[in-house]
């Protein structure tokens, strides 16, 4: 039963004699009427939609319903308070006879509800507005404000034009403005008509929703209008845009600017509020394409330019100024580059190819940033140049291959593609360029100090000795095949969010770095020897080819009683019968086979790709190993890591073989020649792979990153070689033990004096360590307080960055107000997630929302 029913059932109630009751449209409003269309009635009573047909309802009345009580919705207005109309009404007797609904007055109501006299507006509103606000959904948007007092004139007025919006509960300003905005696409045209419709019949809603509208935008809705918030969105989009500049003499669109400092607070709460959700952000993107075409983006870049300090950047912006620093500053200034994206990544509404495009942009840059900073590439040593690999030139290698990583996954029909592709181009060909500089400079102080020997690490074929012989406890040995150590680099640092320590050393792998070498040495051995077939060679360990898994398992066996190999697809079913039984024994040895199986017949995508999942697949099975099967370490190694360019080489780029020879490959050549050979560079193969009887064999690998002509190689993909990304391999170590005291990573704020530009806070802070085996990720809470209020939204932050380099933890954040504010000071509060009432951080912050702009019109 409604509110209206039991008025109804009042007035039957109070006069017994009373058979028939009127009601006029004068007396309720559309919510009412649809109301009383809707709802059942008590058994006796009769509801009548009266349109004309006077006869037979007078007939009913008389005979048919005598005995109900009647209910007449009439649609006019009451011939009682207009006299013409009583000659014209059909049923002017029963009315004579009977009684009319009569809406209860206003003060009535505001008695019965306990309103506030007070407040004029609100008496004054309700005098216009009772017969709506005694509907049932009036009354169940504001009875818990009636009933604690709270009710104002603003928020029945923000009712009122919430419930023409069809919201189920009463909207804030900012919400409503977003929404009044949005109608206005042509997609929206049915609920904005509806909409200004019900507004029509509320002049407090109108008038109030204008004023809004006026304060922040300068102008108001135009009803008159098809396009009604058409002006509207241009001022928006003009000055979410440009507010940070001062206005130039050829910006045409100037007459717009808004420079209350308040109004501009508003207007950038309900640009937060779009970009807050994809929907919105999307919406607001078609808005501004639809009825903001015509302050046009290519004419303020071409007025203030791409290095601008915008607020707001739509994509048609974001465009020219990411394709400037692709084409003209990546290769010279690659930290602008990085800084201004970073920017613009906060600045810029999402869409997933633009964010594409700036992610490749800043891991293009960082390459070049890390390259910028090597200095001179000739060393002394070759333990020093092993050093340098470990701690800078890997990057080069890993940012290369997250880089194409990243370029796969852009749209070609992207607007910059073709600016991409140029700076993908120009990486290719500067990342060949630097690795083969770096590697001439190895493999030329190798040769001038005493080749493979003067490496002092541990060597390949040595690893069962020094790392596992020893070990009483269950081990586990995962071999990835060419898991190269920028890789395993990246690896470690997924591996140090997991539950278990793990460390990274490297290690040299023999020469030839080739998979049929290399891959058996990792297993026990008494003699390694050269087993020639013909045209191709082979090794045997203790008189034996491994070359299948069997095999390998029998001869691991003769070392370790009860050791067994297997292929990783076994384990990684996840057969937890069939694992169990294969780690109840003493020593298994995975063998992995990803990177390498996909990279010698696979594409720049498939190999890059090919890294990937030999990330994904071992940071999820050693944990696993770990945990459900109970093993206490796990070695992860790899028999050799690769060189990989995405680029063409054509024959003139491959050094020819001219000498008699063994074995040939793209990366090294077998012979017993010792004659010099100009590019090429020979050591004897008993020093570097740890073979014996091999006579006077040599291996020959080329100067710095060249690759030899070779029947079926392959150039893009390849290892054998001496190079440094081809040589030093990983060695993991995961313990199951883990210290219990393992601190959080920590946090600071960079920024000096903190202070907010048109109610946005804009600031950097640092992860202080990375996250490592020793230092854990650290989950962060970050807002701006008033009076231990947030009056910004509360940022969720992970600090879980496992980069070495400072710059490369660094974290920019943007806090917008939500809130109306007019205090000059604000705090900024960093809590950890886990302790919310004693930040880590606090930190005053200058509100310089509340100074006027002072730019000279």
């Amino acid at each position: 039963m409604n509110e209206l029913q039991k008025k109804i059932y009042d007035y039957f109630d109070r006069d017994t004699e009373l058979r028939v009751l009127f009601i006029f449209q004068d007396s309720v409003d559309m919510f009412t009427t649809a109301e009383l269309e809707s709802v059942e009635w008590k058994s006796g009573y009769r509801y009548i939609d009266f349109k004309g047909d006077w006869f037979t309802t007078k007939y009913r009345l008389d005979n048919d319903w005598q005995n109900d009580k009647i209910v007449i919705y009439c649609h006019q207005e009451s011939p009682l308070r207009k006299k013409s109309l009583q000659t014209s009404f059909p049923l002017m007797d029963v009315l004579a006879a009977n009684m009319e609904y009569h809406s209860q007055d206003y003060a009535a109501f505001m008695q019965q509800y306990g309103l506030p006299t007070n407040d004029l507006q609100l008496v004054r509103f309700v005098e216009r507005n009772v017969i709506s606000l005694q509907s049932d959904k009036m009354l169940r948007y504001f009875m818990s404000y009636y009933q604690d007092g709270s009710i104002t004139h603003d928020i029945m007025v923000r009712g009122f034009i919430s419930s023409f919006m069809g919201a189920h509960n009463i909207l804030d300003w900012d919400s409503i403005i977003l929404k009044v905005l949005l109608y206005g696409r042509e997609c929206e045209s049915g609920k904005q008509r509806d909409f200004y419709v019900r507004m029509r019949g509320c002049k407090d809603a109108q008038e109030a929703l204008g004023k809004h509208l006026t304060d922040i935008f300068g102008v108001s809705y135009n009803d008159d209008s098809k396009e009604k918030v058409a002006q509207i969105v241009k001022v928006f989009k003009y000055n979410v845009i440009v507010q940070n500049l001062a206005p130039i003499a050829e910006d045409n669109y100037k007459q717009t600017r808004i420079t209350d400092s308040v109004a501009l607070q508003h207007m950038n709460r309900i640009l937060e509020l779009a970009l807050s959700k994809e929907k919105t952000t999307e919406a607001l993107t078609e808005l501004f394409d639809e009825l903001g075409s015509e302050v046009r983006d290519a004419d303020i870049i071409r007025w203030y330019g791409t290095d601008a300090n915008y607020y707001y950047l739509p994509e048609a912006l974001c465009v020219p100024i990411i394709k400037t620093l692709l084409e003209e500053k990546i290769e010279t200034e690659p930290t602008e580059v990085i800084n201004r994206i970073e920017e613009l990544m906060l600045k810029h509404s999402d869409n997933s190819m633009m964010t594409a495009v700036m992610d490749y942009a800043v891991i293009v840059a960082r390459l070049y940033e890390k390259a910028l900073t090597l200095g001179s590439l000739t060393l002394n040593t070759a333990d020093e140049y092993v050093m340098r690999y470990e701690s800078d030139y890997c990057f080069i290698d890993q940012y290369y291959r997250q880089a194409n990583e990243t370029y796969f996954g852009i749209d070609p029909t992207c607007e910059l593609f073709d600016a991409v592709q140029k700076v993908k181009r120009g990486l290719d060909q500067n990342y060949s360029k630097l690795c083969n500089r770096i590697n001439l400079e190895w493999t030329r102080c190798l040769k001038e100090t005493g080749g493979m020997d003067e490496v002092h690490m541990l060597r390949q074929y040595n690893f069962y000795d020094e790392k596992i012989k020893s070990v009483q406890k269950k081990v586990a040995v995962i071999v990835s095949d060419a898991l190269r150590y920028e890789v395993a680099q990246e690896l470690i640092g997924e591996l140090a969010k997991s539950k278990h320590i793990a460390s990274l050393k490297p290690a040299i792998a023999m020469l030839p770095s080739e998979t049929k070498y290399c891959k058996p040495s990792l297993l026990p051995h008494r003699e390694l020897k050269l087993y020639g077939k013909g045209e191709e060679q082979d090794m045997a360990v203790d008189d034996h080819i491994l070359d299948t898994t069997q095999k390998r398992s029998e001869h691991l066996q003769v070392y370790r009683d009860g050791a067994v190999c297997v292929p990783f697809e076994t384990v990684a079913e996840y057969n937890q019968e069939k694992n169990r039984e294969i780690f109840k024994h003493p020593l298994v040895y995975i063998f992995h086979d990803v990177i390498d199986k996909t990279g010698h017949d696979g594409n720049a995508k498939q190999i890059v790709n090919s890294c990937r999942d030999a990330i994904t697949e071992l940071k999820k099975m050693i944990p696993k190993i770990h945990a459900s099967y109970n093993v206490t370490e796990v070695y992860i190694t790899s028999d050799h890591g690769f060189l990989f360019n995405d680029i063409m080489f054509t024959d003139k780029d491959k050094h020819k073989i001219e000498e008699d020879c063994l074995e040939r490959s793209t990366r090294y050549y077998l012979t017993k020649s010792k004659d010099e050979v100009s590019g090429v560079v020979k050591f004897p193969l008993n020093e570097v792979s740890g073979m014996v009887n091999v006579g006077d064999v040599m291996v020959a690998v080329p100067m710095g990153t060249n690759r030899f002509a070779a029947p079926s190689g392959g150039y893009m993909f390849t290892h054998g070689g001496a190079a440094l990304q081809e040589l030093i391999i990983p060695v993991i170590t995961s313990r199951q033990e883990r210290d219990d005291n393992k601190q959080p990573v920590g946090v600071m704020i960079l920024d000096r004096r903190l202070s907010m530009q048109a109610s946005r806070l804009r600031f950097k802070m640092l992860q202080t360590e990375a996250v490592s085996m020793d230092m854990k990720e650290r989950p962060i809470r970050v807002a701006l307080y008033h009076n231990d209020v947030p009056v910004t939204p509360v940022k969720d932050i992970l600090l879980d960055k496992t980069d070495p380099s400072l710059d490369n933890r660094k974290i920019q954040v943007d806090l917008t107000l939500n809130k109306n504010i007019d205090a000059k000071v604000l705090q900024l509060k960093v809590f950890d997630a886990t302790d919310e009432l004693n930040p880590i951080i606090k930190e005053n912050v200058t509100n310089n929302t509340l100074i006027e702009n002072d730019f000279d019109f």
